[in-house]
């Protein structure tokens, strides 16, 4: 309650009160703000307060008047007295808004002539107004965006809001304020990468004549945080050239000797040889530029020691000295020399012996060698070549049609030891057909017709012993690409080969030739020839827990090979068939020797020999 007016003889408390919250959208709160009540009604004493009864009711209308007073000058509008309690509102006041709705509020103050009558009803009142002039509506903003996301992902960027301004309306104010908000983010250091110096200067030529390099570098700062490195070369090289270097003079390599200036007796022969240079300053070719010998320092023949010129076999043969040999081409359907040497007898006198062909080679044989050469080649760089085989059937062919040259026969040779070698590639696996084809081209080049063609071809060096050692390469390369216990029989015309092979302990006597074989040649089936090869030989020295050990043995019997043979043993007589036993490897010992049985092909020969020809030991 507000403070006391007056002490005594009446007087009036006053209090009021809000209305929390503040109203909105036209809401109020119920009831009045303002009330009052008397107070300090008792009389007042002698100095200025009623005393009597009759004083008190004069008073009391002089209390009464002052207390209208006392009210006015409170501000509370004057009331009516009345009996038993006098109200009057106060004038509505004016309009809380100057446009649209608003509310206006008028009060009163209560005055009662008896302490026991009270006024009733509010001291306030409160009414709405309306204005006839529209409020303007100012601009308002809108809940702020969420912000956006940094507009750098490394490095410092910034993040941005915006909200939106709700236009005013009827003369409104608009939006206060921005629109937009920034600030700034650093989410992380941006990687650097790295970058290049610039380049150095150029180096010095490598070399002070001729072409040489120079070089230049360059060096990378960075990377950093992350950063890729420099991209590209650190260095750089390029060609420089200088001067030319002196070049000394370079001797060529000498030519070929000249003629000799006599035939016999001594003469000299004579060879130059050029310089290359020199250039660009170089120094000249030391040493002489001409070479001499002496040549052709034997005696001069006597008359009766040159072979006169001679005409044989439609070939004219020229003057030719003793020991030595006169050449001249072979037949249009071959290649190479003919050959025929100038020999001197026992009484010292020149003779011609009879022109040999060991140089020819008929054109069919040599295109053969020539393409069998071409795989082998292929074949020792690792290249597989097509048509090996079609290289011996082709030879089958040939060879069956005969020989024209002791040539043809070396040929021949040479053709199979390079076939050999081919089926020796572990990436070459010689077919079937291929074996019997091969071992039939042997069986060719042994028939009798040919017996005369071996005979000149001896004349150049041992060739059957050759043969026979191509034969056991042959057995060799092919036994150990067979399997285990198999056995691969071939039957020709002129020999009969057997290759076996077995685990070292499962070995088994063998017996060769197999007579009962079916296609068993009649003189290999009715001759009493024959190979036994012990068990025991095989198994010797091999040890029983290496079941990996393997055995090959081969076995070859030749119809003819003896006549052959003959030509290289002077006086002595073959009158039997040639037997070859091979066995790999070779073992450690032989306890029980290879047992061979001979049938002697003349009965009447006397002085019988068996002959046993032992590589080991040749």
């Amino acid at each position: 309650m507000g403070r006391m007016h007056q002490g005594c003889g009446g007087g009036l408390q006053a209090r009021t009160r809000t209305c929390q919250p503040l109203p909105e959208d036209g809401l109020i709160c119920e009831g009045v703000l303002e009330e009052g009540r008397l107070c300090n009604r008792k009389a007042c004493n002698p100095n200025g307060h009623y005393s009597s009864r009759s004083q008190s009711l004069r008073s009391t209308d002089t209390r009464k008047r002052d207390d209208m007073d006392e009210l006015q000058q409170y501000g509370f509008p004057a009331p009516q007295i009345g009996d038993p309690a006098a109200e009057e509102w106060s004038p509505w006041s004016m309009c809380s808004t100057t446009c649209g709705e608003g509310w206006q509020t008028r009060t009163r103050f209560c005055v009662s002539y008896s302490y026991s009558t009270q006024c009733s009803g509010p001291l306030r009142e409160q009414r709405q107004c309306n204005n006839s002039a529209v409020c303007p509506v100012h601009g308002t903003w809108d809940e702020w965006s969420p912000w956006s996301l940094c507009s750098s992902t490394c490095g410092r960027g910034y993040r941005d809001r915006t909200r939106t301004c709700k236009p005013p309306q009827f003369g409104g104010n608009p939006c206060e304020g921005p629109e937009k908000q920034t600030k700034f983010c650093n989410i992380a250091l941006c990687p650097v990468d790295g970058n290049w110096n610039d380049w150095s200067s150029w180096s010095s030529c490598s070399t002070s004549c001729a072409n040489g390099t120079q070089q230049r570098t360059r060096e990378c700062n960075g990377p950093s945080y992350g950063g890729a490195e420099c991209q590209g070369h650190w260095v750089e090289t390029r060609d420089c050239f200088l001067r030319q270097c002196p070049v000394d003079g370079k001797w060529q390599v000498w030519g070929p000797w000249g003629g000799c200036t006599a035939t016999c007796g001594g003469g000299t022969q004579k060879r130059e040889r050029t310089c290359y240079g020199p250039f660009f300053g170089g120094n000249v070719c030391q040493g002489p530029k001409e070479e001499y010998k002496q040549c052709n320092e034997k005696r001069c023949p006597e008359p009766h020691e040159i072979c006169n010129e001679d005409n044989f076999g439609s070939v004219i043969w020229k003057e030719t000295p003793a020991g030595d040999a006169a050449a001249v081409r072979c037949p249009r359907n071959a290649t190479g020399l003919i050959l025929r040497r100038c020999l001197l007898d026992e009484e010292g006198i020149a003779y011609w012996m009879v022109p040999t062909y060991i140089k020819c080679v008929s054109i069919d044989y040599r295109n053969i060698q020539m393409m069998t050469r071409e795989h082998l080649s292929k074949a020792q760089r690792g290249l597989i070549g097509e048509g090996v085989s079609d290289v011996l059937q082709n030879l089958v062919e040939i060879s069956q049609d005969g020989t024209s040259y002791s040539g043809d026969l070396l040929s021949t040779f040479d053709v199979l030891r390079n076939m050999t070698e081919i089926f020796r590639r572990a990436y070459y696996s010689p077919t079937a057909n291929d074996i019997q084809n091969f071992v039939q081209i042997v069986s060719n080049i042994l028939t009798d017709e040919n017996r005369d063609k071996w005979e000149e071809a001896q004349l150049i060096g041992p060739n059957m012993k050759e043969l026979f050692r191509l034969v056991e390469d042959f057995i060799d390369v092919i036994g150990f690409r067979m399997k285990d216990f198999q056995d691969s029989y071939q039957v020709t015309e002129n020999l009969v080969l057997s290759i076996q092979k077995f685990p070292a302990n499962a070995a088994k006597d063998i017996s060769f030739p197999m007579k009962g074989w079916r296609g068993m040649v009649d003189w290999a089936r009715n001759a009493e020839d024959k190979v036994t090869v012990s068990k025991s030989i095989l198994s010797t020295g091999v040890s029983e827990a290496d079941d990996s050990a393997v055995f090959v043995v081969g076995t070859v019997l030749y119809r003819n090979l003896g006549g052959i043979l003959s030509l290289q043993r002077n006086t002595t007589v073959l009158n039997s068939r040639v037997i070859s036993v091979t066995v790999k490897p070779t073992p450690r010992s032989l306890l029980t020797p290879v047992e061979v049985e001979f049938s002697h092909l003349y009965n009447g020969t006397t002085n019988q020999t068996c002959i046993l020809w032992d590589e080991a030991d040749v």
